[in-house]
């Protein structure tokens, strides 16, 4: 074999070391002092280029979370902020809403926070109780009606109920919730023909009426007994008899307080509701009858009329004489004379039925018993 005189060729030896145990190395070149310190010069410069290259991540990384965390932050605070701008806000609107509620009341909404038997002419009513007693009551009348009632069909039964209902709603409304006789609803029904002009099915045909009113409406239907004055001269034949017990129906709103305050009651109408509860309590301590000349004497000392000047118009009710007239016409009261054997004696007024209806008679007591406490109180 021939060499080549150009290569230099280095012996390999076996060099054991304590890290990679035992290597195969080229003599010459590992025993050259130049080529370890650039070998070690260059593994410096790469770890520590590494080392660099970490540090810079990991500030990078620490400065991303620290700007998410702050990002958060001023989130949280706009937030808080925010929400806190609006509850100022609700607070302020809800302030002023009450502050409105408070003038449009005068101040006052004692009768929200009392409950419904505080409030005048207004009963605790279990609307749900009072709908299944009207129930029960028209299954006991088509009981009783037998074949008159069993012969309908529902389409009449529907035209029929839906009359009855027509005809009291406008009847009320047109006698400014008067009490409506029995007598002239039968007519109604009459006109209809059909069933309508047979007694008993006229009477479950009321009661279909009345629970329709309840779950439609929020109006009770109530039956109610024509009331008579005793000063009318008694009764001599059966048909004044009956005239005397004739059978009536009003309604009522069975609605809470709070909600015929809101929705029902016309508040131009108070002055005219609370005269017409004071009028009551004055006829019920006049044990249920009290003389006209007795009663605006009285109404003279409370300030509502004058006693020179009856027919001066109040600032508030207008003419007293006429309102009194509307109530009586409202059958809230009765106006008959005082003696039916000497008309010249004058007249007097009593309670009708629509006092029951319209006030109730435990509210009136219990008007009594709180104005004469307070009467107490301040003597």
């Amino acid at each position: 074999m021939s060499e080549c005189p150009n290569v230099r060729i280095q012996p390999i030896v076996w060099v054991n070391s304590p890290r990679c145990g035992s290597r195969a190395t080229v003599r010459g070149a590992d025993s050259n002092p130049r080529h370890r310190a650039s070998r070690r010069t260059t593994t410096m410069a790469n770890a520590t280029r590494r080392r660099k290259r970490r540090d810079d991540e990991r500030d990078d990384a620490e400065s991303d979370e620290k700007d998410a965390r702050t990002t958060t932050t001023r989130t949280r605070t706009a937030t808080t902020r925010k929400g806190g701008d609006e509850a100022d806000a609700r607070t302020r609107d809800g302030k002023k809403d009450a502050d409105d509620d408070g003038a449009e009341d005068d101040g006052r909404d004692e009768t929200l926070e009392r409950g419904n038997s505080e409030y005048v002419g207004v009963r605790d009513e279990d609307a749900a109780a009072l709908s299944r007693r009207y129930a029960e009551n028209a299954e006991a009348r088509l009981t009783r009606a037998g074949k008159d009632a069993e012969t309908m069909s529902a389409e009449e039964r529907e035209r029929l109920t839906s009359e009855v209902m027509r005809y009291v709603l406008f009847a009320s409304h047109q006698n400014r919730g008067a009490p409506v006789l029995r007598s002239k609803i039968g007519e109604a029904m009459s006109a209809i023909g059909g069933a309508g002009t047979k007694k008993g099915a006229g009477s479950y045909i009321v009661a279909l009426a009345q629970k329709k009113f309840l779950d439609i409406f929020g109006f009770e239907m109530i039956e109610l007994s024509r009331a008579q004055s005793r000063n009318k001269r008694p009764a001599k034949t059966v048909n004044e008899s009956q005239a005397a017990s004739a059978k009536c129906y009003a309604l009522r709103s069975v609605l809470p307080a709070q909600m015929r305050r809101k929705f029902v009651d016309d508040p131009s109408a108070t002055a005219a509701r609370g005269f017409a509860i004071v009028v009551a309590a004055l006829v019920q301590i006049s044990n249920g009858c009290i003389r006209e000349e007795t009663l605006f004497e009285q109404l003279a000392q409370l300030g509502v009329v004058s006693g020179e000047h009856l027919s001066e118009n109040h600032a508030e009710l207008g003419d007293v004489r006429a309102l009194m007239a509307l109530l009586v016409k409202r059958r809230i009261f009765m106006r008959e004379h005082s003696s039916y054997d000497d008309p010249t004696m004058g007249y007097s007024y009593e309670l009708a039925e629509g006092a029951e209806a319209i006030i109730g008679y435990e509210n009136i007591d219990k008007f009594v018993n709180e104005s004469m406490r307070s009467q107490i109180a301040t003597v």
